[in-house]
């Protein structure tokens, strides 16, 4: 008689299958815990389980085989290989995260072209409550993740950890996209961490990103580490321009981007405090007049004068105008003041230059920059940096006869053809200009000047033009920005705690870091393949003396 043949699940092979799915298991959640992302991390914890179940169920089946196999001779076998290399995944695995979530760097070049420079790490050193760089990139902006992460690490390990970085994707989270108020891929924030590790949002502020990194982020430490130290009036009182006005002919755009800086702004009423026989308050960097309609009254120059002779920062934006009480007119109280004190007037002119400007003759260009200046060493019209002023005043820095005391100079001039044109009746009524020998003024002339005294320590910048730093115009030319944040910056002092020279990284991935890629690649080679091979070899020797 025939005896029939079938597969029959006795306990031992019960107890073999949960075996293989128990390593099998652990193993795969191991790997997972390597990649942990989103749903892979869910997943990995899944393989876990269904591992440790497997483990559990080969114990419970056969309980003797299983304490053989981790006590007996069969440890000396195929099972040794099985165990060894559970050992050598969690090892390296283990190895992996705690190096993953480092911040380990090494700059192996002879001229340390990849370590922060030492202005960098000055600023770093003052440091003492937690940072956070938040940087949100999109899925297709990972490579850009990747390279930002291995300068943003730098940071981390200069201050022991007192600098973290976090990254989100905005299209995954747009809830925290938008409290941030992320517009672009690849935006960077910073801010301060609260006693419970979390983001304190009124200390956030966006990390302008421009050709050097290291200059960006250091910058943007430095302004949160003096953040509400530095106050910036404008004043009012005589029609200026309104710092809360929102409309192309109000400044809200200059002013929000002071505060974005971290400085702090206000509103001062010149007139007001001159009637009181006041003072401006002794918290203020810097004082902003941003094109009265009106001169300043005698009484009003002395309130100016009391803050510059303590050592205040003045900048000054006058606009041609056409009546007659224009601010800072050439015989004015106020502009023979500033010129006796400082060198610096405005002229009643206004700047035509046909062979630098745009639509029209009167919409100046600038031509001539002096770098060597303070404020003007960002302003390039080579490289595209250049201002734009529509229907700016002359403007004269006097450096023949310099006050005592005092060192100035100019910072925008405009071509050998350009002239100042005094006619403003004409020039207001219809339109008209044209150069007058003898009456108009011959050029070059300046557009913006600045002065310093060498020892009250006060700070003047005059530009003949308003009109560049309106919400309608600021963004007419890149040059128009600059020249205000570089003027303010100098005038208020605000470069001066952040004095900083700047080292160039390279724009594509220095050999000295190592990629996601090429981590997940020694990851795969030395926690899959190898151990892989290690465990396949194993199982079949241990299959092997299972059949013997």
């Amino acid at each position: 008689m025939t005896q029939k043949s079938g597969y029959v699940l006795t306990r031992g092979r019960a107890a073999q299958i949960a075996s293989f799915v128990g390593i099998t298991g652990l193993i795969t959640g191991a790997i997972g815990m390597v990649w942990r992302s989103g749903a892979s991390a869910n997943y990995a914890l899944i393989a876990i389980i269904i591992g440790g179940l497997g483990i559990a169920l080969w114990a419970g089946l056969t309980p003797r085989e299983f304490r053989e196999t981790i006590t007996g001779k069969r440890v000396r076998y195929g099972t040794v290989t099985i165990v060894s290399t559970a050992l050598l995944i969690g090892i390296v695995t283990l190895t992996y995260m705690l190096l993953q979530s480092a911040a380990l760097t090494l700059d192996v070049t002879q001229n340390q072209s990849f370590t922060l420079s030492q202005e960098t790490l000055n600023v770093l050193r003052r440091v003492s409550r937690p940072i956070r760089l938040t940087g949100f990139y999109t899925a297709r902006n990972l490579a850009a993740r990747e390279l930002d992460d291995q300068f943003f690490r730098l940071y981390t390990t200069a201050t022991n950890g007192l600098i973290e970085r976090d990254y989100i994707d905005p299209e995954q989270n747009p809830a925290m996209a938008g409290r941030f108020g992320v517009q672009e891929d690849g935006q960077l924030y910073i801010s301060y961490l609260d006693a419970a590790g979390e983001i304190d949002m009124t200390t956030v502020s966006r990390v302008p990103r421009g050709e050097s990194q290291e200059r960006d982020v250091t910058q943007a430490i430095s302004r949160m580490l003096i953040a509400g130290t530095i106050k910036i009036y404008f004043a009012t009182g005589a029609d200026e321009r309104d710092a809360f006005d929102t409309t192309a002919e109000g400044i809200a755009g200059i002013n929000n981007g002071i505060r974005e800086s971290g400085l702090l702004t206000d509103t001062l009423n010149i007139s007001q405090i001159a009637m009181a026989n006041g003072d401006i308050p002794n918290d203020a960097a810097a004082l902003i007049i941003t094109r009265p309609l009106r001169d300043l009254t005698g009484a009003e120059t002395d309130v100016i004068r009391r803050y510059m002779d303590g050592g205040g920062g003045l900048l000054l934006m006058p606009d041609v105008t056409y009546n007659e009480d224009r601010f800072m007119s050439e015989t004015g109280t106020f502009n023979t003041w500033l010129w006796q004190t400082f060198g610096l007037r405005a002229l009643d002119a206004a700047v035509v230059d046909p062979d630098a400007s745009a639509s029209s003759a009167l919409d100046v260009i600038s031509a001539v920059v002096f770098t060597e200046s303070p404020i003007a060493s960002r302003i390039n019209p080579e490289a595209g940096t250049q201002t734009l002023f529509r229907v700016a005043r002359v403007v004269e820095a006097d450096l023949l006869s310099t006050p005592a005391n005092i060192a100035n100079g100019r910072i925008i001039m405009t071509t050998p053809f350009g002239f100042g044109e005094r006619n403003l009746a004409d020039l207001g009524a219809t339109n008209t200009f044209g150069f007058d020998e003898g009456e108009d003024i011959p050029g070059p002339v300046s557009t913006a000047v600045w002065a310093t005294h060498q020892v009250t320590g006060s700070r003047v910048v005059l530009i003949g033009d308003s009109d560049f730093v309106s919400n309608g115009q600021v963004l007419s030319a890149p040059g128009n920005g600059i020249l205000f944040t570089d003027a303010l910056s100098w005038v208020s002092g605000f470069s001066d705690e952040i004095q900083f020279a700047p080292q160039a990284f390279t724009s594509g991935l220095p050999t000295v870091f190592v990629s996601q890629q090429q981590v997940d690649l020694v990851v795969f080679l030395s926690v899959i393949l190898v151990p892989g091979i290690l465990l396949v070899s194993g199982l079949a020797i241990y299959a092997r003396r299972v059949r013997r």
